[in-house]
């Protein structure tokens, strides 16, 4: 399995990425962003004194301090222990000093610093936006960074030129960035989940792939009972999939009742207007079969309450016990030649589609403190990652390493040592996701580093690209700081605890009356639907 895209399913979306330093001696098209980190500092054009001080190497070593959150499963205590910034380091005459944290602290352990009046000169990986990277701006405790950027930064100039998308994505209200991007730009982002049905179980009880829910719901009653994988025991399971999970989750079936269900938000686009889930009919209608599945016992009944480890644990039995199951890719499952797509299937009024995401892109990715004392220099050198090999080194290593480049200029993976997992072979060499870096889109239409794991990716997506029809809400638009103060009231219907998620999972295991559809529906107006609507309508529909 691509080791990045492990770490990224492994932090449920949260998703693994690239950057590091780039090699002299390999040869560059004109067209790419400058390569070696030693060019002339001097973008600006300001001086020859400058132009002088900033040269990398620098004449003299400058010392940053930087907070640098890494993935709870990386087991390094410095990022200088790797190869990666070792050979950064020669190359700039940058040292760093890093202070690591565990990623599950974050939040904790920025508002700590923060409020203490001492600060980092940046902040590395944090991946933070919203009303938290709006907040600390607002407040002064972050540098602006456009002019930097423009006069520092030519490799991450040289792609806000070729895809406006990544500079808007960063942009705030009062035109100032206060955050670079991290973006893996992989079309299969867009629609990561994918539902298999296993075509040997339906060979073995007579039946076709379904292409209509009640198909699905009689190929799951043939299922139901019998000793499908061959061992003896009653352990089938006709299907399941992760609850409160966009990945891993079911929600894509939402769209075979005209609505799009999607899990952070419940929000989506239709006919101009910025539309909420479960307010729709379709919403009743969908939560009703859902109902019917699991009170029928033909859904998985720890769905709800099973951790992402049980779920896994499902898909990789020793043989195979799930009928239908949800994951991006079918070679995870066991014996996972057996399944095939179950895409896109027609709901009772003739609905169809599929859950579309958003791009890869993230801000929160590298931030300056206002007690930077070297921003210039500061801008210059994370300015290095986002050199595109840089970029994939720190996705998957150094070049030789993690990486072999090709006489053609594209890349594969280096084999996992004997005895070593991919997660832990990759942070052993390099931080992955949790780093900034951009990895184009044109990486993966030309072919330049594509995994195995995520060829079938994006064979799956080619099979729902035609199914997108409903448009998610963009969740790079960056909101005006006192409407995120606004909508961070509504966590008590749309968070993780709140209403929604509580009132589905009621739905699906008590049934929906009509009684109920109206006290829930009162319900969502109490909770402040219509103004959470009208602020998202606000920059949604613009």
């Amino acid at each position: 399995m691509n080791k990045w895209l492990k770490v990224t399913l492994v932090f449920l979306l949260a998703f693994s990425v690239l950057a590091a330093c780039s090699k002299e001696n390999n040869a560059k098209s004109e067209d790419e962003p400058t390569k070696s980190p030693s060019s002339t500092g001097n973008e600006s054009g300001t001086g020859g004194d400058e132009k002088d001080k900033l040269a990398f190497p620098l004449a003299e070593t400058a010392e940053l301090d930087i907070l640098a959150f890494k993935a709870s499963s990386s087991k390094v205590n410095d990022y200088n222990e790797y190869e990666l910034y070792k050979n950064l380091e020669k190359e700039t005459n940058v040292h760093i000093n890093w202070t690591l944290v565990d990623e599950m602290s974050k939040m904790e352990k920025l508002n700590l610093i923060f409020s203490s009046g001492e600060y980092p000169d940046a902040i590395y990986g944090s991946m933070v936006g919203g009303i938290d990277l709006s907040n600390w701006a607002n407040q002064g405790l972050l540098l602006p960074l456009n002019e930097l950027i423009e006069k520092h930064a030519p490799n991450l100039t040289k792609l806000f030129e070729e895809y406006p998308e990544y500079k808007k994505a960063i942009t705030h209200a009062d035109g100032n960035i206060y955050a670079l991007p991290k973006a893996v730009d992989a079309p299969f982002y867009r629609a990561p989940d994918t539902m298999w049905i296993n075509k040997k179980w339906l060979d073995a009880v007579g039946r076709a792939v379904p292409t209509t829910t009640d198909e699905l719901y009689e190929a799951l009653k043939a299922f139901q009972g019998k000793d499908l994988n061959g061992n003896g025991k009653k352990d089938e399971i006709p299907m399941s999939f992760m609850f409160n999970s966009n990945w891993i989750g079911g929600n894509s079936l939402a769209n075979s009742f005209g609505i799009m269900d999607h899990q952070w938000n419940h929000s989506y686009i239709k006919d101009g207007k910025v539309l909420f889930a479960p307010q729709q009919e379709g919403y009743k209608d969908y939560v009703r079969y859902m109902n019917k599945l699991y009170s029928e016992g033909l859904l998985d009944q720890e769905m709800i309450t099973q951790t992402s480890a049980i779920y896994h644990a499902k898909l990789q039995n020793e043989v195979p016990i799930l009928g239908v199951a949800s994951y991006p890719i079918a070679s995870t499952l066991t014996n996972g030649d057996e399944y095939v797509p179950l895409l896109g299937l027609k709901g009772p009024n003739g609905d169809f589609g599929w859950k579309q995401e958003n791009p890869g892109i993230w801000s929160g990715a590298f931030m300056m403190t206002s007690s930077n004392k070297n921003p210039e220099i500061t801008m210059k050198w994370v300015d290095t990652h986002y050199d595109f090999e840089m970029s994939l080194e720190i996705q998957e290593g150094p070049v030789g390493i993690g990486l072999k480049k090709l006489a053609d200029g594209t890349y594969e993976d280096m084999p996992t040592p004997d005895g070593m997992d991919n997660m832990t072979f990759n942070f052993s060499l390099a931080p992955g996701f949790n780093a900034p870096n951009i990895i184009p889109s044109k990486n993966y239409s030309d072919g330049i580093f594509i995994t195995p794991r995520e060829k079938e990716e994006l064979a799956a997506y080619t099979l729902k690209e035609p199914l997108l029809t409903l448009q998610g809400l963009n969740t790079l638009l960056i909101y005006e700081a006192d409407d995120y103060e606004a909508l961070s009231v509504f966590e008590d219907m749309n968070g993780p605890n709140g209403y929604v998620n509580s009132s589905f999972a009621d739905f699906l295991m008590k049934g929906l009356t009509d009684e109920k559809w109206e006290k829930h529906l009162e319900q969502l107006k109490k909770l402040g639907v219509d103004t959470f609507l009208e602020i998202h309508s606000k920059y949604q529909l613009k």
